[in-house]
């Protein structure tokens, strides 16, 4: 009994500290594009602000395809952008 009363406030110590380390927080991503059929996620966050959806362009591509980002690897879900023009990313789509 003695140990019991001593063991049950450790554990739920030891817990405690546990679970603020398991924190699963779905962290932004910097986005998702649709190249070519398929999901690439880009290098930087060109997105900021809400309103439209987000769009980029990238600096070397001789298409001059315009992309809609998206916020998850399905892309189901298009990323919200404070502008309508696209952003321009340097680079190629890779």
């Amino acid at each position: 009994m003695k140990n019991s009363k001593f063991l049950m406030p450790m554990l739920a110590f030891v817990m405690a500290i546990g679970m603020a380390f398991a924190n699963t927080a779905n962290e932004q991503s910097s986005g998702w594009i649709n190249l070519n059929g398929v999901a690439t996620q880009l290098s930087t966050d060109p997105c900021q602000g809400q309103g439209d959806t987000c769009k980029v362009i990238f600096e070397g591509d001789d298409e001059e395809r315009v992309f809609q980002v998206y916020t998850n690897q399905g892309l189901q879900v298009p990323k919200a952008s404070g502008i309508t023009n696209p952003y321009l990313i340097p680079g190629m789509p890779q």
